[in-house]
């Protein structure tokens, strides 16, 4: 899902859902948000991102450094930035207005969060595993970063 609010406590409706989607061996992963202004303020983890059943994805940029608006993990249960994925600058299916052949960039961790979903597509693919199973491989097969997992959870998500 590439959404969310700037809300530090989790939505019993979005856990709701996520408990029950992870229970039925689906997946739902989320936009962490981008309500930090880095190297001052660090933000948060938001709605719905922070429900401890829904995976949190922040953004990265081409150097593999978090992205200055890319959220941090905050301390409500399941607050946690799970993994991240590239968010800075990614070419979008938005055309230019004044040349519709080419194509806007946006940066966002809601433009992260697609890339965690193709690729736990690929590894549910290659794998077989659902729901809790595809998060821990998700959160297993990772690119170590040069950051703290509190901005970059376990790190880039890598594809089987």
């Amino acid at each position: 899902m590439s959404l969310g609010a700037d809300v530090d406590q989790v939505s019993q409706a979005y856990e709701t859902v996520g408990r029950r989607a992870l229970a039925a061996g689906t997946l739902i992963v989320a936009a962490a948000g981008n309500n930090a202004n880095r190297p001052t303020d660090p933000g948060f983890v938001g709605v719905p991102a922070n429900s401890p059943s829904i995976m949190a994805i922040a953004a990265i940029d081409t150097a593999l450094a978090v992205a200055p608006f890319s959220a941090r993990s905050s301390a409500v249960d399941g607050g946690g930035v799970d993994v991240a994925a590239p968010g800075v600058d990614v070419y979008s299916s938005w055309p230019v207005a004044v040349d519709p052949k080419r194509y806007n960039t946006i940066s966002g961790t809601s433009m992260a969060t697609p890339h965690v979903a193709g690729l736990a597509a690929l590894w549910a693919q290659s794998t077989g595993r659902r729901g809790r199973d595809l998060w821990s491989t998700l959160t297993q097969q990772t690119l170590r970063l040069d950051a703290a997992a509190s901005d970059v959870g376990a790190g880039m998500v890598l594809a089987p």
